[in-house]
């Protein structure tokens, strides 16, 4: 089937009204997983199908079948312009089946969809609640793109937290810059971008990890991390306490070496620290147990330094921990 084809938008208005057959389904599942250009359309046809349900009173009765009836019939008569233009009489024939089952009146006071933004920039963490009620909690510094609409997909450039709203009909699905995708049903976990790699941290629930439609995806459970990037997969358990750190203000650290703590501070800070090469064999012997909640990275190190014994010194952006 194309977009061409009549039959098509028979199909999918039946399965719309839920009278399908297997077999019907089963080829609109097929029309589905050619293209994201189809899943797209479909997605877009079935918002607005499931807008026009919502805003029909109960009491009214609609015979779709005949609305989709009467359009298929006024949108196949022979006029020379409309066949350059296929493609859209049948996007068009969506739109004028809606008027005939919700109301003219309805569809014209409603907003146009579009691709929302939201970045979460002068250093402070922002969140927001999408109409399905999942949260994203974004870290300083990252962005999102999205559409409220029937396909649960967000576009995502550095570190957010997300807690998903379960809808198994609906898979939740976060696009990354390096093409991978997480997808999910309902859970919560983190997700980190980069150039090369993007990092996926699941604190409940399950996700997948990898590109899309690729069958080696990886499923991670909660308490796993997987990172993708340049074609590579690795899924291991989580072993950093502080993965959300940035979320909730709070740093712990159990019986961990000075050489471990340090890139810690350096991520929540956005810190660039380094150790003295002539102190690195004492800094892997340092250990030390401690948190700390809402403290600057000065308070931090003062601590460490009254804790373990070493000094450090900041240049031009730089913090080098010594003797």
């Amino acid at each position: 089937m194309d977009h061409n084809d009549t039959s098509l938008y028979d199909l999918i208005a039946k399965q719309l009204s839920s009278v399908t057959t297997a077999e019907e389904n089963t080829a609109i599942e097929q029309w589905l997983e050619q293209s994201a250009e189809n899943r797209d359309t479909y997605a877009k046809l079935q918002l607005i199908w499931q807008d026009s349900v919502h805003a029909v009173k109960p009491q009214k009765q609609y015979n779709t079948a005949a609305a989709w009836e009467k359009v298929s019939h006024s949108i196949q008569a022979p006029v020379p312009l409309r066949a350059r233009f296929s493609g859209f009489k049948y996007a068009a024939a969506a739109a004028i089946l809606v008027l005939l089952s919700a109301g003219a009146w309805w569809l014209a006071s409603r907003p146009t969809l579009k691709v929302q933004e939201l970045a979460a920039n002068e250093g402070k963490i922002k969140s927001l609640e999408l109409s399905d009620k999942s949260v994203i909690t974004l870290r300083p510094g990252a962005r999102i793109k999205y559409t409220e609409g029937a396909r649960r997909l967000v576009e995502l450039e550095g570190e957010a937290y997300f807690e998903v709203a379960s809808d198994p009909a609906h898979p939740f699905v976060v696009k990354t810059p390096n093409l991978s995708f997480v997808e999910v049903l309902g859970t919560a976990f983190t997700v980190k971008t980069a150039s090369a790699h993007t990092t996926v941290i699941v604190a409940s629930g399950k996700v997948k990890l990898g590109a899309e439609n690729d069958t080696s995806a990886v499923i991670l459970s909660s308490g796993q991390k997987g990172v993708w990037g340049n074609g590579q997969m690795s899924a291991i358990s989580n072993d950093n306490p502080n993965f959300m750190a940035w979320k909730t203000g709070i740093l712990q650290f159990n019986d961990q070496s000075l050489v471990e703590i340090l890139p810690q501070l350096a991520d929540f800070y956005g810190k660039d620290i380094r150790i003295d090469e002539s102190y690195r064999a004492t800094a892997t012997q340092q250990k030390a147990t401690i948190s700390f909640h809402d403290q600057s990275c000065d308070e931090v190190l003062h601590e460490l330094q009254l804790l373990l014994g070493f000094n450090y010194k900041e240049e031009d952006g730089i913090i080098v921990i010594g003797r």
